[in-house]
């Protein structure tokens, strides 16, 4: 059987891409995206408002579960963990929604608010 002479490997380069006689391509490095004006920013949750309005929810509670009603000493620890691990879910949704929504968004998984058609809050995506 006869084998096929290997060829010499020849190089082209262009702005296109480098091309060897071996057949590799290799394409030139992407420029980093861009945001394109239809694109809204994902406003931060505000928590300044949050730090300060969770202080006012919660002392009425702490007060009526500790002071007003007289509770069996042995349901107030589980109360309490209970409002505590509620709380820490609270702040690691608030951290999270941003995070998610980026995702959301670039997957085109969004909506418009009908109620506020024909104004400029009718087209931010939610």
């Amino acid at each position: 059987m006869a084998r096929k002479r290997a060829s010499e490997p020849t190089t082209i380069t262009t702005k296109e891409a480098i091309v060897t006689s071996d057949k590799e391509t290799k394409p030139p490095p992407l420029p980093p995206p861009r945001q394109t004006s239809n694109d809204q920013p994902i406003a931060p949750p505000k928590k300044g408002f949050i730090f300060k309005l969770s202080p006012l929810l919660i002392a009425p509670y702490f007060y009526l579960l500790l002071f007003h009603y007289q509770i069996q000493h042995d349901l107030i620890k589980p109360i309490l963990i209970n409002a505590g691990l509620s709380l820490a879910g609270f702040f690691l949704t608030v951290k999270l929604i941003p995070v998610a929504s980026k995702y959301v968004l670039k997957r085109n998984l969004f909506g418009y608010d009908i109620n506020k058609k024909g104004t400029p809050q009718g087209t931010v995506k939610v």
